[in-house]
């Protein structure tokens, strides 16, 4: 029995739309994201990009169109149903707890207990995490340090790890360059692009336009809530990009 075929979309969405009262966040968002590939999404400030996010998570119920995940519409309530489809983010903020250890971080939700007792079992999540670093080649001094007294590339790399380590389908970045320095930034980018080896599929946020073009298979650019290029990134240049992010679309040849 032959195995069944990839999917062309692990993650996605078509015509949503999604207003908050009188403001209308998103007219007509499309985007695809292919199992091994990063698709960024950018598009200047109020285009609708976290919104969009956020829907692709669960957090929003679009008013119409499909979210998509592995080429088909799915009904989210909460990020809890986008992570039971596979879906991990790593959010702009990061959400980690500054004061818990690496490892304590990476099972923040997902701890393993044994016994009738629920004792942790440290060992195994100490072993799992520590594989899931070593995969992406991350390097840190301990797994046992608390996630305040590492550096900010460091801490954006845990945010990565764990949601890798949970993610069966894509894994959702916002801004995961933001506030790095260059070094750190690069290091960043090379990781999303492991990720995408893994053959998860990797959607990102960025401001970044010159290293996210470096980054990225493909850019989605959204313009007040509306999908208005989808191109191979190394079609483009960022002239192009600033162009269509600020409303002047280069017309069909």
């Amino acid at each position: 029995m032959s195995p069944a075929p990839a999917p062309e979309c692990v993650v996605g969405c078509r015509h949503v739309a999604k207003s908050f009262g009188h403001v209308e966040a998103l007219r007509d968002a499309n985007v695809a994201v292919r199992p091994g590939e990063v698709v960024a999404l950018v598009g200047d400030n109020g285009a609708g990009k976290s919104t969009l996010m956020k829907t692709l998570l669960g957090i929003n119920r679009p008013d119409r169109g499909d979210v998509i995940i592995d080429d088909r519409p799915v009904k989210l309530s909460s990020v809890r149903d986008a992570q039971a489809l596979g879906i991990e983010a790593v959010h702009q903020d990061l959400a980690l707890a500054p004061h818990l250890s690496v490892v304590d971080n990476m099972y923040l939700g997902h701890e393993v207990t044994t016994g009738p007792f629920g004792v942790l079992s440290r060992r195994s999540m100490m072993e799992r995490a520590d594989a899931a670093l070593r995969d992406l080649s991350i390097a840190l001094p301990s797994l046992t340090v608390p996630v305040r007294d590492l550096s900010g590339g460091q801490r954006q790399a845990v945010a990565v790890a764990r949601a890798v380590m949970w993610a069966r389908t894509a894994v959702l970045m916002d801004e995961p360059t933001a506030a790095l320095g260059a070094r750190q930034s690069e290091i960043i980018c090379e990781l999303m692009r492991t990720v995408a080896s893994r053959g998860l599929g990797v959607l990102v946020i960025s401001h970044d336009l010159p290293r996210i073009l470096k980054a990225a298979d493909t850019i989605t650019v959204l313009w007040r809530g509306e999908t208005v290029l989808v191109s191979p990134s190394a079609d483009l240049t960022v002239p192009d990009l600033v162009a269509t992010m600020v409303g002047y679309r280069k017309e069909s040849a």
